[in-house]
């Protein structure tokens, strides 16, 4: 968003702003300024400025779809103008990248240039070892220009930018080679082949010989085909399953109210009675809009809830079951539980689960494009994200919170079964899972599944098996591994909430946020929901599929 609203302030000019432009760039960029408002009060010291507009996006903005449409748009400029090209194969989230004849560079890049501007299309320039070439020096380095990035840049109508580099479309000027020519190997490339000038080992071709060329140009789709997936890519599909609950149902008060008159509240700690636990902010209709946007590669969703269902949802969506407690409790007579460890240690018993699949809780976020392959690996393991917090060496009591004690006791099970030592927490993210590998669990430990089932709040006693014994046992028989990504996590209900918040809110580096609720403090709880909505909003403006219109 900045550097597109600065377009027309590049290089020179950008160096002699005034002070007071400097500070409206400072605003703006630290979030102070919208951007409306920042090319409001720019306009008159640099006249041109409020005309640079982004296309505005009105439907839902799911990054997969975009990508490809994108792609597509290229295609055809390309194909329009009668330019040979062919598609490369990639992996994940890299690069789409297009392949054209450095013969045919000017055409394509006129093609390129044609592009429509006021849709958004913006061209930059890069070198061999993918250094920027400024806009104003390609013309006099035509012969160092190597790639094409074409993006399409979009705006929700409150002023987010929607659209991520995982959307950009590349197109790389290949070199025709002579006769022998050598190869990595020592042989030599056979004449006319088109090699690659891009220093970029994540290209999964860095060349293509003239049959090579041909028969991509000759596929109706115009790509590199492998013959099978790639080695890396997650195979099968992965599911999400959603723990959610409305603190605020009369219905579901009463049931709560009736169990905690049958249990020793002072065996427990504190935190797991509290309020705040239960409270219902929406966090799950904007989980839901982050999922869509940022991971539509998921196959179904289901939301695992106690007789409840959110009001704005469309529970008649191809894509989303809900899930009574009933549906899923080995022994319904543990019912009613307000224990997330007792719920989570049923969601394998899920009908219809995939073997993959990731446990969520409705407060965290996708925050930008993701794959599979960040939870999963492709020979069939589960990830996981140990935190580098480490395990209170302490045994477990009623003095620890109740996420602690819980791990703990994992800790003796990964020691009593596994002769290993676990010193780490792990991070508030999703948590990949093999259904198959919690069955074989909970058929050699069935007491343990049955004890924690029946603990109706947290209690010291408890193990959190979906999220942190899982891991711990699938890792020591050799079914998960551990791993990366980028998180964040804040308590809301921290004093400086709203300052954090609107941190976070320029972030673009976070594949998933935690917003998890504690305790209330001295806060108020209603400015303390407005400020999550606010953010919320802001971050995932437009409604998803799955709410109701």
């Amino acid at each position: 968003m900045f550097t597109t609203l600065l377009a027309p302030v590049r290089g020179t000019v950008a160096s002699r702003l005034s002070v007071r432009q400097k500070v409206l760039v400072s605003k703006l960029r630290h979030g102070e300024l919208d951007w409306q408002e920042y090319a409001k009060q720019s306009a008159a010291a640099l006249p041109g400025l409020a005309k640079r507009e982004l296309e505005p996006a009105d439907s839902i903005h799911v990054s997969y779809a975009v990508r490809d449409g994108n792609l597509d748009r290229v295609r055809h400029a390309l194909a329009d103008v009668g330019i040979e090209f062919v598609e490369l194969p990639r992996r994940g989230l890299d690069d789409s990248i297009l392949v054209v004849p450095r013969a045919r560079m000017r055409a394509t890049l006129g093609a390129l240039h044609r592009l429509p501007a006021a849709r958004g299309w913006e061209l930059s320039f890069e070198d061999e070892r993918l250094g920027r070439i400024a806009e104003r020096q390609a013309a006099k380095k035509m012969d160092e220009i190597a790639r094409a990035r074409c993006r399409r840049r979009v705006v929700a109508p409150n002023g987010r930018e929607l659209s991520s580099a995982c959307e950009d479309v590349i197109v790389e000027f290949w070199d025709h080679l002579g006769p022998r020519e050598h190869r990595v190997d020592g042989s030599t490339h056979v004449s006319g082949t088109l090699h690659r000038r891009v220093k970029n080992p994540r290209i999964l071709v860095e060349y293509l010989t003239p049959e090579m060329w041909e028969d991509a140009v000759d596929n109706r789709d115009r790509r590199v085909e492998f013959d099978a997936p790639d080695i890396y890519s997650v195979r099968g599909p992965v599911d999400v399953a959603y723990t959610w609950v409305d603190g605020s149902d009369v219905e579901w008060k009463k049931r709560q109210l009736s169990a905690r008159g049958m249990t020793d509240e002072a065996q427990l700690n504190a935190t797991a009675l509290s309020e705040s636990r239960f409270t219902n902010r929406n966090e799950l209709l904007y989980s839901l809009r982050s999922l869509e946007s940022h991971a539509s590669w998921v196959n179904h969703i289901y939301i695992v809830t106690d007789q409840q269902v959110p009001e704005w949802l469309d529970t008649n969506h191809p894509k989303v079951t809900i899930v009574d407690h009933r549906d899923i409790f080995r022994n319904p007579d543990h019912l009613p539980v307000f224990n997330s460890h007792a719920i989570e240690s049923q969601l394998h018993h899920i009908d219809g689960l995939s073997e993959k699949y990731l446990y969520m809780n409705d407060d965290l976020f996708f925050m930008r494009p993701t794959t599979p392959e960040l939870f999963f690996t492709g020979n069939g393991m589960s990830k996981f994200f140990p935190s580098t917090a480490p395990l209170d060496v302490a045994e477990p009591s009623a003095r620890d919170l109740p996420v602690l004690s819980a791990a703990k006791h994992g800790r003796e099970f990964i020691l009593t079964k596994h002769g290993r030592t676990v010193s780490h927490k792990f991070k508030h993210t999703p948590h990949p899972q093999l259904r198959s590998v919690l069955s074989e669990l909970e058929r050699n430990n069935p007491d343990l599944f049955e004890n924690v089932s029946a603990s109706k709040f947290r209690h010291p006693d408890d193990y959190s098996i979906a999220s942190s014994l899982y891991h711990f046992h699938a890792y020591a028989e050799g079914r998960a591994v551990d791993a990366g990504i980028r998180y964040a996590y804040m308590d809301i209900a921290r004093p400086d909430a709203a300052l954090y918040l609107h941190r976070l809110a320029r972030r673009d580096d976070l594949d998933v946020l935690c917003l998890n609720d504690t305790e209330f403090g001295n806060g108020d709880p209603e400015a303390l929901t407005a400020q999550l909505v606010e953010f919320l909003e802001d971050r995932f403006p437009f409604p998803s599929s799955f709410e109701k219109h």
